[in-house]
């Protein structure tokens, strides 16, 4: 019965679209349904364990996350070149600028918010009183310097960092390739012309791909919330409320500095997140940055009308560098309760530390589910805290990855305005 119900529902999406119902009520009535689904099936016990209703809820939230990622190699690959050749009639100093910008903003803005993350744990008291069961296993001693990581970035095989959906690599190759066209066309520009309308034609062709996926957000929301809301329930919840409270207020602060910065370039905080909320909502449901970047491309480009370049490179390069909450607020937190866990004093000296290494250590963090794990691991490792502590957090981990990701896109696109805002063409 559960899985009829399911089917219904999807059936009365799919009415509501043919009729002529708009994509943001569509969109936001499916999250909501989605969780009153999955707390009836959890709570009744209707159908729980029916294995047609679970593999019903894997084909459509599944489908839409591969759907997306689908969409990421050919979209960043095609445009990163596409808004580096257009730039072939404007001044070459405006691509060093933009590009420098953006990678010094979102790191900053992940130190700042580690430093946030760090004062509101102390603040809230996280870890006190907790104890840990087991054996405190101290991380291996790995080589987390600059130029390891910047090494790791470097593409030696292009297209294995495409198989690999080795995103920063397909950036920083079709960053070479863009410029190189863009040499080659002002010294000769008839070889040049037949590779860039080639590159135009095909970065328009996946843009229309992307629209196409992008309108099927409602279905993939109502499953994935489902899923979320049967697999973790209210118990979970509970269990870790003080750290969730806790990383849910400072992922608050962090976003209402966003908003602070965008005012302050001249832009309107609420045209803005009219404008943006498609991309944060896919990213709340999804939990990938990766996944969410069709639709952050899109917020930027065409309804913010953020210039091509940025709202192409920004979201590129921000799926994978300067993650705000994934790299900023979750691993400064997990110091913290770890630090408490363990009898160990936290000052504020100790605060601005984490969130200076969490800045560095964001250049390697990628933008899949789960892999916030990664910078706290890398936190960790240079702090030589016991890593299993972070075990704790698992089970509620889903829970604060969808504000994680949300986070995470929303300091991409505040990022994407600052440098549009102030680096001119």
């Amino acid at each position: 019965m559960a899985a009829v119900l399911f089917l219904v529902i999807i059936g009365l999406l799919i009415v509501a679209q043919l009729r002529g119902v708009s994509f943001n009520i569509r969109a936001v009535s499916a999250l909501i349904i989605g969780v009153v689904f999955g707390i009836l099936i959890k709570t009744t016990g209707f159908d729980y364990h029916s294995d047609t209703l679970t593999q019903l809820l894997k084909l459509f939230s599944n489908t839409y996350i591969n759907l997306l990622k689908m969409l990421i190699i050919p979209l960043v690959f095609t445009a990163i070149v596409h808004a580096i050749v257009n730039l072939r009639h404007h001044e070459g100093s405006y691509l060093t600028k933009m590009v420098a910008k953006v990678i010094i903003i979102l790191l900053l803005l992940t130190g700042i918010s580690a430093v946030i993350g760090g004062f509101v744990g102390k603040w809230m008291h996280i870890g006190i009183n907790r104890e840990f069961i087991g054996t405190l296993t101290m991380p291996a001693d790995k080589d987390h310097s600059i130029v390891s990581t910047i090494l790791g970035m470097l593409p030696s095989n292009p297209v294995s960092a495409m198989v690999n959906n080795n995103v920063i690599a397909v950036v920083i190759f079709a960053a070479f390739l863009g410029v190189a066209a863009l040499r080659l066309h002002k010294q000769e520009k008839t070889a040049a012309e037949p590779f860039i309308q080639i590159i135009h034609s095909t970065f328009f062709v996946a843009k229309k791909l992307a629209s196409m996926i992008i309108a099927l957000t409602p279905y993939g929301v109502f499953a994935l919330m489902s899923t979320m809301t049967i697999q973790h329930g209210l118990s979970t919840l509970l269990q870790m409320l003080n750290f969730i409270e806790a990383m849910y207020i400072a992922m608050f602060i962090v976003i209402i500095m966003h908003t602070v910065l965008i005012t302050l370039t001249g832009t309107n905080p609420i045209t803005y997140y009219k404008h943006v909320w498609r991309a944060l909502l896919v990213a709340f449901s999804t939990r990938s940055s990766f996944g969410t970047l069709p639709v952050t491309m899109d917020a930027l480009a065409n309804r913010l009308k953020v210039s091509e370049g940025v709202a192409n490179f920004a979201p590129s390069i921000g799926a994978t560098l300067g993650m705000n909450a994934c790299a900023g607020v979750y691993p400064a937190m997990l110091v913290i309760m770890t630090l408490a866990i363990i009898g160990q004093p936290i000052t504020w000296q100790i605060i601005l530390l984490v969130g200076a290494i969490n800045m560095i250590a964001s250049l390697g963090v990628s933008g899949i589910p789960g892999t916030a794990f990664v910078a706290a691991g890398v936190t960790f490792a240079t702090l030589g805290l016991p890593f299993n502590i972070i075990a704790l957090v698992q089970g509620v981990d889903p829970i604060l990855d969808m504000g994680r990701t949300a986070t995470n896109i929303n300091g991409v696109m505040t990022t994407a305005v600052i440098v549009d805002k102030t680096t001119k063409l």
